[in-house]
């Protein structure tokens, strides 16, 4: 029972709750670096959910304790902005006047020029919808709208703009977008093969896989994707073509776009349809044919399938889905723009739950095309670089992810630039410079003009405030122009995209691709470390273990401080250090784990110490004065009830010739005898800071320097004895009034170690002291009626007491059971005594010197001295007794003086 009860006491000890609290945060950590890799943030559970919130906003609150910086100067914001609308009209403008400030910008040196819009409509459909916007239909009369189609249909405004995407091909990077994005959790491999299969038939494909710079390292050598065989394909397409017949056959020739538009919707679900039901032998339209086809297909394609169904186990077994999202339904410019172009990546924003873009998604994936970012394409034409994906199988998610990102400067020469610091999907944390304006804002309006300078509007930092202010400055075109890279985009009130950043609400989306860029260009980028999933839960173990440890040693105060300065210190090491060298760590965990596992134990000391008060106040208010269990109450932690060590002083007192009082009085009367004397005698013990260890009968027991230890605890003891004598004329005169027995007692006291704490059984204990300087109190008590005195202590006692109270040595005893003898002195009182009694302890003193120096006739006279002074006094008759008697037998010349005590 006590093995288990100790073992019980260690589960729940303060220490054991700070691991308990520590396990439980790694395990949140371990089970959040385990599920975050799912990039759609509705699959998380609630709590990790909420931790990637944390997560994120903490990233922000970095950002924000950080600051503004300066951006690079090889980055601006080409606009069409509240100037340019003024100047040139509303937006959108006539194509050749755009592709026109394109060319200009280019002329006077800008490097690349990356369009943060797209052209997908032919400028004619995109005419007439301004004039209708503009304009009430209904009042339009046929004449006024036949002019303005002929005026349209002069300006050939589509071929003047692809004429300057075609002259500047190798500098514009054209843009488009996607509309759909099929999540990796909702897609398995082979049904993602099948989609990869419709996207090949699309406009999109054919411009992807027309980039030449982009370069992709798909596999790792043993990992090659299973290919579909070429005949396969053809069978497939063939299946494609009979579901879009089919339906367009259902339906009647589309009058307008939107009719169009729905066939075309219609046509794609159909096809999708079928990609869900891919490769299932019991839904796949085309199994029980390919299967009966099989012979001549494996003959044809030289395969080692024995069946389809062989090749589809194959097939299913090698495929690997990559933890990328698939975008399809691509919004694409027009065809004379897009011929025209060599250059094409997508503008689309990657937001989080909250609507924020804290990350840039650096490629996308279409069946087997990775396309690039707007911000990647424009600084990897910028540059000269191809982009080098490469991707490897991760067994914990059972798909294959983004290992890296880099580039080189041909399919054999490194560019020397670090991989780019991107997660398992390809995204980038945006390192953002600050609020919009942190970089040049260029008008499109002063790249219509032929002035050699035009201004710039930007944020500088103000010296004297230390702000960042906005400014518009002056600057020369060719100088600033020259080698910049220019994202287009518009800024312009009701016209432009607002987006949500760390540090603006209303922040314009083109200037989200410049920071990227920005980032790109200063090697100064925001990265999660891959190996910190691996290491955060092993760091928070150590940290709580620590942390643990120091507060349970501390007081809730120091501990409160210890862990307001370790949280401090946590954040602004994370911030100095890991922060400002772009490491992004979940700081949350740390600073969590730090708050838990004080609260815990700060939670768990309050409820065990108001017990632990509580059961000491049960323990000791029987044994100490109430002042003293509120001193022990106040600090608790100044006691220890298990068994202790330590230097105090025992306290005896016993009732003389008991026995006989005992005969003369019935039960009650000496029950109340005993409660009359006993009651004043135990609250002496208390007003000298004493504790009671036991009534022993008649007899009382107690100790001085425990619970509470202090220094002089010999003199209180000293001290109570006295008092109990005081005290104990006083109630025999009661007595007397009240016809009782008188009661004499006899005290002893002994200093030295003793062993104090709880003690006894498991079920039953008390407070009590125990050794050999606890016998020899006893002993000393008892031997009062031999001395005829009523205090004897003990020589221990007698040094500590020697300055402050009157004794008088009386013997040199050797007690029972013990080899070396003991000096013991009466306590006759404190401070100054008497004329008389201080006289007799004088002439005491002298006769007892002469009787250890056997002088024993000389002694007997001077003890007669002392007994004129007091004729009652035992001591003195009692050596004189002694010294005749070694008169008439002369000690052994070596006799030490030594009384040996036979009894106890």
């Amino acid at each position: 029972m006590k093995i288990l009860n100790d073992f019980l006491k260690y589960l729940i000890a303060p220490f054991s709750i700070g691991i308990y609290v520590s396990l439980a945060v790694s395990f949140v950590s371990w089970q959040y670096y385990l599920h975050k890799n799912h990039e759609d943030f509705s699959e998380l559970s609630q709590t990790n959910q909420l931790l990637s919130t944390i997560d994120q906003k903490s990233i922000d609150f970095r950002l924000l304790a950080r600051g503004p910086r300066p951006g690079s100067k090889d980055v601006a914001l080409l606009t069409v902005d509240e100037k340019a609308v003024a100047t040139v009209g509303r937006w959108p403008w006539p194509r050749e006047v755009i592709g026109q400030a394109y060319a200009n910008a280019l002329n006077h040196g800008a490097k690349v020029v990356a369009l943060d819009t797209v052209f997908s409509e032919d400028s004619v459909q995109a005419g007439r919808e301004i004039f209708n916007s503009v304009s009430n239909s209904s009042e339009i009369s046929p004449s006024l709208r036949q002019k303005f189609e002929i005026e349209l249909a002069k300006r050939d405004s589509d071929s003047l703009f692809a004429d300057v995407i075609r002259q500047n091909q190798s500098k514009i990077v054209v843009g488009t977008f996607f509309e759909s994005e099929e999540k990796i959790q909702s897609t398995p491999a082979h049904i993602d093969r099948c989609l990869g299969l419709l996207f090949d038939r699309t406009r999109a494909s054919t411009i992807w896989r027309d980039d030449d710079i982009w370069t992709i390292e798909k596999e790792q050598e043993g990992e090659e994707r299973p290919l579909i065989p070429d005949l396969l394909v053809q069978i497939y397409n063939q299946q494609f073509d009979t579901i879009e017949e089919s339906i367009r056959s259902d339906n009647p020739e589309p009058k307008n776009a939107q009719e169009f538009l729905e066939i075309n919707n219609k046509i794609l679900g159909a096809q999708q349809n079928y990609c869900f039901n891919f490769l299932d032998p019991e839904s796949d339209e085309l199994f029980t044919v390919i299967s009966d086809a099989w012979p001549q297909i494996k003959e044809q394609e030289e395969l080692e399938f024995a069946s389809y169904q062989e090749w589809i186990d194959y097939f299913l077994d090698r495929s690997r889905q990559l933890s990328m999202s698939v975008a399809s339904d691509w919004v694409m410019n027009i065809d004379q723009i897009s011929d025209s172009a060599v250059h094409t990546a997508f503008f689309n924003a990657l937001q989080d739950h909250d609507g924020s873009i804290r990350r840039a998604r650096l490629l996308i994936r279409s069946s087997d095309f990775f396309m690039p970012a707007l911000a990647l394409k424009a600084f990897s034409v910028a540059r000269n670089m191809n982009p080098e994906l490469e991707v490897e199988y991760e067994p914990s998610t059972g798909r294959k992810v983004v290992k890296s990102l880099t580039f080189s400067n041909s399919e054999t020469e490194k560019s020397g630039l670090n991989p780019l610091p991107v997660d398992r999907f390809g995204n980038l944390i945006i390192n953002y410079a600050g609020p919009q304006k942190m970089f040049p804002y260029i008008s499109m309006a002063d790249m219509l003009t032929d002035s050699e300078t035009m201004p710039i509007e930007q944020r500088q930092l103000d010296k004297e405030t230390g702000k960042w202010v906005e400014k518009k400055i002056t600057v020369n075109k060719n100088e600033f122009l020259k080698d910049k890279i220019l994202l287009f985009g518009a800024t312009a009130t009701a016209i432009y995209d607002l987006r949500v950043t760390p540090f603006d609400e209303n922040f314009p989306g083109a200037e989200t691709h410049v920071n990227i860029v920005d980032n790109l260009v200063r090697n100064d980028f925001l990265f999660v470390s891959r190996d910190e999933e691996q290491r955060m839960p092993i760091f928070l173990l150590c940290l709580g273990i620590v942390l643990s440890l120091l507060l349970t040693q501390l007081g809730a105060v120091s501990g409160l401080l210890l862990t307001a300065s370790l949280a401090t210190a946590t954040i602004t090491v994370d911030q100095i250090y890991f922060f400002q060298n772009g490491m992004v760590l979940a700081i949350m965990f740390p600073i969590f784990l730090i708050g838990s596992v004080y609260v815990s134990l700060t939670f768990y000391k309050y409820f065990t110490e108001e017990r632990g008060k509580k059961e000491l106040k049960q323990t000791f208010q029987k044994y100490v004065s109430p002042a003293v269990v509120d001193e022990i109450l106040s600090d608790p932690e100044n006691i220890e009830l298990g068994g202790k060590k330590m230097n105090m002083t025992v306290f005896f007192s016993d009732v003389r010739g008991f026995t006989t009082i005992s005969e003369q009085l019935d039960p009650r009367a000496l029950s109340d005898l005993l409660n009359f004397y006993l009651t004043p005698m135990t609250e002496l013990v208390f007003k000298n800071k004493g504790t009671l260890d036991k009534y022993m009968g008649d007899a009382v027991m107690a100790f001085f320097g425990a619970p509470i230890s202090y220094k002089d605890h010999a003199k209180h003891g000293c001290r109570c004895a006295l008092q109990s004598l005081e005290k104990l004329s006083e109630l025999q005169l009661e007595l007397e009034k009240r016809n009782l027995p008188l009661i004499d007692i006899g005290i002893g006291l002994n200093t030295g170690e003793m062993s104090v704490g709880n003690m006894g059984s498991e079920t039953v204990r008390s407070y009590t002291v125990m050794g050999d300087a606890v016998n020899l109190g006893s002993r000393l008590e008892g031997i009062n009626k031999q001395y005829g005195t009523r205090i004897i202590i003990s020589e221990f006692t007698y040094a500590d007491v020697k300055d402050d109270f009157v004794c008088r040595e009386i013997d040199l005893v050797r007690v029972k059971g013990k080899v070396e003898p003991v000096k013991i002195y009466e306590l006759v009182g404190e401070g100054s005594v008497p004329k008389e009694k201080a006289d007799l302890v004088k002439k005491f003193a002298e006769g007892y010197a002469l009787y250890h120096s056997m002088k024993f006739s000389e002694a007997i006279d001077t003890f007669n001295q002392a007994l004129s002074i007091e004729p009652d006094d035992e001591c003195s008759k009692l050596y004189i007794k002694r010294s005749e008697d070694f008169i008439a037998s002369p000690p052994p010349e070596d006799w030490d003086g030594v009384f040996v005590m036979t009894s106890k």
